[in-house]
């Protein structure tokens, strides 16, 4: 029988349990929505009439390949929990305790490298829905080719000083993780206003070429609003995370535990934001189509309808003509 007894727990093992349930329950969240959403999309890019585009089966793919990347993340970040553990626990020996600490270290090295590679696509798929926007506009292009240059640096430099500060078996400074989001706020701020000036200007030429018409908001303008709205919500995500993270050195309990839910969530976030807009826009498209197909189907049944009376009316005009010719023949 064994005699080792069990103690209540302090809050700082309370705060432990809070913040590894969040980086399990978070994550696996953000995980599940990401993949119910892109089955979706998979099924209404496949079950259309038309076959699906090149370039909508690159944008697939990526959307497949980030979420292969948040299924090693999210199983990575589990894993990490679950070697935490034993810090719980009594007796824990020195040799255990290092080994607990190297093997976390490189998780969470490796965590950094995979969830940076999410941020790094996804503001590819941003860029490059900016860059068809303009193509024949090399200014645009040699802004949006620094910026996109400016993204992988930061991200990368910060995933190197990451891996050097978990090697060294410290903390990581917020300042690092600075040089990472203020890149890819920039980024995303520069391609969302260019598909706002885009949008701006195809609604000016609608106006000014169609003002005598009774004009309605078009599939393109549509589109192109979604495009705007999303990367406005996402930029604001951004911004939010620079806060917490200009925030997080107070070292308090609260903002720790916030800059723990954004850092766990954002790998997930940036494979969803892609994911989400490549969804409306195929669900859009998909109600335009089915729109323009009931009209269709709508004006050949008038024109069915307007066909038949006349043929009644030439059927019955050549019945008269037909009694009466056989009253004669009689």
């Amino acid at each position: 029988m064994s005699t080792q007894q069990s103690y209540p727990l302090n809050s700082f093992d309370v705060y432990l349990l809070r913040s590894w349930l969040v980086e399990i329950a978070v994550p696996w969240l953000l995980y599940g929505i990401n993949a119910m959403l892109l089955l979706f999309l998979s099924y209404i890019l496949l079950s259309q009439q038309n076959h699906p585009t090149k370039p909508q089966l690159i944008l697939l793919i990526l959307v497949v390949f980030m979420l292969i990347l948040s299924t090693a993340c999210v199983t990575l970040e589990t894993q990490f929990t679950l070697e935490q553990l034993p810090f719980l626990s009594e007796g824990l020996t020195d040799a255990k305790f290092d080994y607990i600490v190297h093997k976390s270290a490189h998780i969470r090295i490796a965590l950094g490298v995979l969830g940076r590679t999410n941020y790094i696509i996804g503001d590819g798929i941003v860029v490059w829905r900016a860059w068809i926007m303009f193509p024949y506009n090399q200014l645009v292009k040699n802004i949006l080719i620094l910026c996109m240059l400016a993204s992988f640096v930061g991200t990368f430099a910060d995933a190197g000083l990451a891996a050097a500060s978990f090697q060294r078996l410290q903390l990581g400074s917020t300042t690092n993780d600075l040089i990472m989001a203020i890149p890819l706020l920039v980024t995303n701020i520069i391609a969302t206003g260019l598909n706002g000036y885009k949008a701006y200007l195809h609604n000016k030429d609608i106006r000014e070429h169609l003002s005598q018409c009774d004009t309605h908001v078009t599939k393109a303008q549509k589109i192109l609003l979604l495009l705007v709205e999303s990367g406005m919500v996402y930029c604001g995500i951004w911004i939010a995370t620079i806060c917490v993270l200009a925030a997080a050195n107070e070292a308090k309990v609260e903002l720790t535990l916030a800059y723990l839910i954004f850092f766990t969530s954002l790998p997930f976030l940036s494979a969803l934001y892609p994911i989400l807009i490549i969804l409306l826009v195929a669900l859009e498209r998909s109600k335009e189509d089915i729109r323009s197909m009931n009209e269709m189907s709508l004006s050949q049944s008038i024109r069915f309808a307007s066909a038949q009376p006349a043929a009644s009316q030439s059927e019955s005009q050549r019945e008269p003509r037909l009694s009466f010719n056989t009253s004669i023949s009689e």
